[in-house]
């Protein structure tokens, strides 16, 4: 745990992962990076520390973070897997195009 943060109880724990777990469901079309760098900053971890506990090198995670280097797919299974996530495709929305025949704005 950062050193400076005091430590969570277990119900605050629960609580901490409930709302991040909403605020990431709330903006799926979030980069990688973003949500790896959430998850590790809501869970109150050091670079090294998150590093350890997904089984990555430090450097990796911040390379990642800082998104200086793109992650494998099996680098971001093991990144997203304390939150119980898997990486995953999510569709751009498409912009609305008026059905031909008609003018944009009336």
């Amino acid at each position: 745990m950062d050193k400076r943060f005091n430590p969570l109880t277990a119900a605050e724990q629960v609580q901490v992962r409930r709302a991040l777990a909403a605020e990431l469901a709330a903006d799926p079309a979030m980069p990688i990076p973003a949500v790896i760098r959430t998850i590790r900053n809501a869970l109150r971890l050091t670079i090294a520390e998150y590093a350890k506990l997904c089984a990555v090198s430090p450097r990796t995670l911040q390379d990642i973070e800082r998104e200086v280097s793109s992650p494998t797919l099996v680098t971001a299974e093991k990144l997203l897997r304390p939150m119980g996530m898997a990486p995953g495709a999510v569709a751009r929305p498409r912009p609305r195009v008026p059905p031909r025949g008609t003018i944009a704005g009336t």
